[in-house]
């Protein structure tokens, strides 16, 4: 059995600056990634909302036979879009904070119509968020494929 001596419990100076140093570099690298990191996931939620809604309204559509439509609020302050049945709003959704669109969304001044047979205007929708990076949601004119890129 070893002995210790008084002498020798604990650590040095040195070690505890280095797990010191390591320490504040890793938060310092999260500190700086984490925000990107939130920008992009927040992006990406928005894209993937507005793909559904889109792919929601497209369906309706089809199985009530009648006509939807989405109205993208591009030049306001407050980035939305909304969503009428037969021309009575049915809901309202705003963009997150940083995210809004990038151009003219849709067609016809900002309007998407889906009609019975579920036809619709191609477009495409394309979000930006404050970093400058782009998500679309494509909406083709022929099939009706309605997609993320």
């Amino acid at each position: 059995m070893c002995k210790v001596k008084a002498n020798d419990r604990g650590f040095t100076l040195l070690e505890m600056m280095l797990v010191l140093i390591l320490l504040a570099g890793s938060g310092f690298y999260l500190l700086i990634k984490l925000p990107v990191n939130f920008e992009k996931q927040r992006l990406s939620l928005a894209n993937t909302q507005l793909l559904e809604e889109v792919r929601d309204v497209r369906q309706a559509a089809l199985a009530e036979n009648i006509e939807y439509d989405v109205k993208f609020y591009y030049q306001a302050e407050d980035h939305h879009y909304q969503i009428f049945r037969q021309g009575k709003l049915m809901k309202n959704v705003y963009l997150k904070d940083g995210i809004k669109f990038f151009g003219s969304p849709g067609d016809n001044n900002g309007l998407l119509k889906f009609n019975a047979l579920g036809r619709s205007m191609g477009t495409t929708i394309t979000l930006t968020n404050s970093s400058g990076e782009h998500r679309s949601v494509i909406v083709a004119p022929v099939g009706m494929r309605i997609r993320a890129e």
